[in-house]
């Protein structure tokens, strides 16, 4: 069979089914939570800030097609990540690793993986790293994503580098 033989077993017809009629009928809404928020740090005044000789930070992510499953569904070329980092430190940084995850069953399963590199960012600067054509994913309730920039060498304010979002995928009722 052909190289898209595997999309025409019988379980994921109907699978692909199931989620086109959910998703035409606006059955399904999908909702993303940033873990970012979650730590309630008092904002530091200016004159408490001291910017680091290197530090990096995720500023967030987005997508495209926007997370709605119709768009979603309909999308032959899968997913496009967007992840945004922005060099806060005083320093160029040069061959910095983002890497990213999908997982579902509560973190046991990962989905996919990504990694990508970006040659020199500096202080400042705010880069947008593209992950393209990421499969979409066979249907499940809830996935989480993980977004990393590895650490520089001299980096110690790790806490930035890293950001967690849930994925739900929820029936909706009309």
């Amino acid at each position: 069979m052909g190289q898209n033989s595997a999309w025409l077993h019988p379980k994921r017809l109907a699978l692909l089914a199931g989620i086109i009629v959910l998703s035409l009928t606006g059955c399904i809404r999908v909702e993303v939570v940033d873990h970012q928020g979650e730590a309630d740090a008092e904002t530091p005044t200016p004159a408490q800030i001291v910017p680091d000789e290197h530090d990096l930070a995720i500023l967030a992510v987005d997508f495209e097609p926007q997370l709605d499953y119709e768009q979603i569904v309909n999308n032959p070329d899968g997913i496009t990540l967007l992840v945004a980092i922005e060099n806060t430190g005083i320093s160029t940084e040069t061959d910095v690793q983002i890497e990213t995850r999908l997982f579902c069953d509560e973190g046991r399963t990962i989905i996919a993986e990504r990694s990508a590199e970006i040659a020199s960012i500096a202080p400042g600067e705010t880069q947008v790293v593209r992950f393209t054509q990421i499969p979409r994913p066979s249907y499940r309730p809830a996935y989480q994503l993980s977004v990393q920039a590895v650490a520089v060498p001299g980096e110690t304010n790790l806490a930035n580098n890293s950001r967690i979002y849930d994925i739900n995928i929820t029936p909706t009722s009309d």
